[in-house]
């Protein structure tokens, strides 16, 4: 059974970020941890009327890289 996560109203900001295994993964900041370094959420799943529905997987996995590597960044917002 795949989860339905609310989105806040005023959306969540998002940036893809390379991989490593072939193609590109949509994060978001977790939170910062020094000058160049974040801690990254993984979204991986689609946005609904009802919120995000997760594809499991790896939709909430964690990791850390520099900011320099974020790159096209938008918000993910319910219409």
């Amino acid at each position: 059974m795949r989860t339905i996560t609310p989105m806040p109203a005023n959306g969540i900001e998002v940036y893809d970020i390379d991989s490593g295994i072939g193609g590109v993964f949509t994060v978001s900041i977790a939170r910062e941890l020094g000058k160049d370094t974040l801690e990254l959420r993984v979204w991986y799943g689609k946005l609904t009327e009802s919120g995000w529905e997760s594809y499991g997987l790896f939709d909430g996995s964690m990791f850390r890289a520099s900011r320099s590597r974020l790159k096209n960044k938008r918000k993910l917002i319910i219409r």
